[in-house]
């Protein structure tokens, strides 16, 4: 049996869907006497990071020191936290699991079942943590975190506190083994990065001269603008007050002589 040695447990990560990430643009069109095209828009893009798998195996050499192998490519990209009381971007699904193969081909070999296993902090970036094993709070520097005796399966909260979209954040670990069976690992690092947002507009006709658009009010800081072309390189902020209709803003776009085009822009 698997042991899961943390307060957040999670089933295998290996068994979880991977991240699904949609590129497109979603449009839609007015025909009156003006065409309008909705687009979200991120101000400053950055290349999508999916995490292959993830998981971070944990091994030991030939010469009996512990190893890690992150499972994922690097930044992981964090979804906004589902965790009540925990603010900004977090993952649970990030676990260490112990090697269930030996590959002599890259000095990588399973784990005794009689070790036991710490993961100590070293460092941290500001603004990236990872809570500590009984969930009450942040892990310090020098703190140590139990993974557990193989084989295990381990998912600290890993937590992005805030930060932009492209910028990577990383927290320093090494692994130690409380019986002694393994030397320590040589410190590893691992990066994180907060997944771009994307809200999106909708467009709705209300008759030949009249459109609504509505998005979000879970868009702090984000403005609608328009511009006469999609590729323009100035975009007018839209003056314009919304209402509030449910959980969405809502404002009525009166039909005019030349096409617009609309999009959200965070500064």
């Amino acid at each position: 049996m698997t042991a899961t040695n943390s307060p957040f447990s999670f089933p295998d990560a290996r068994s979880k869907d991977q991240r699904r990430v949609n590129n497109r643009m979603p449009m839609g069109s007015w025909h009156g006497l003006v065409f309008l095209i909705v687009a979200t828009f991120v101000a400053t893009p950055a290349p999508l990071v999916l995490a292959d798998e993830t998981e971070i195996l944990v091994g030991h050499s030939a010469a009996g020191q512990l190893k890690v192998d992150p499972g994922f490519t690097q930044p992981l990209e964090l979804e906004v936290s589902i965790f009540p009381g925990i603010s900004g971007y977090a993952t649970g699904l990030l676990g260490m699991h112990s090697s269930d193969l030996d590959e002599p081909g890259n000095d990588f070999f399973k784990l005794s079942t009689a070790a036991n296993l710490r993961f100590i902090l070293l460092a941290k970036d500001p603004g990236m943590e990872v809570w500590n094993e009984t969930g009450s709070g942040y892990m310090g520097i020098g703190e140590t975190f139990l993974v557990g005796q193989p084989p295990f399966d381990t998912h600290p909260i890993w937590n992005l506190v805030a930060g932009p979209p492209g910028t990577a954040y990383s927290l320093t670990l090494k692994l130690r083994d409380l019986n002694g069976v393994y030397q320590e690992s040589a410190p590893f690092l691992l990066s994180f990065t907060p997944v771009q947002i994307r809200h999106q507009i909708n467009i709705r006709q209300e008759g030949p001269l009249l459109a609504t658009l509505t998005w979000t009010t879970n868009a702090p800081g984000w403005t609608l603008e328009s511009a006469t072309s999609v590729a323009a390189v100035n975009w007018d902020g839209v003056t314009n007050v919304p209402g509030i209709v449910g959980t969405n803003f809502s404002l009525s776009i009166s039909n005019v002589s030349t096409q617009k085009f609309f999009r959200l822009h965070k500064p």
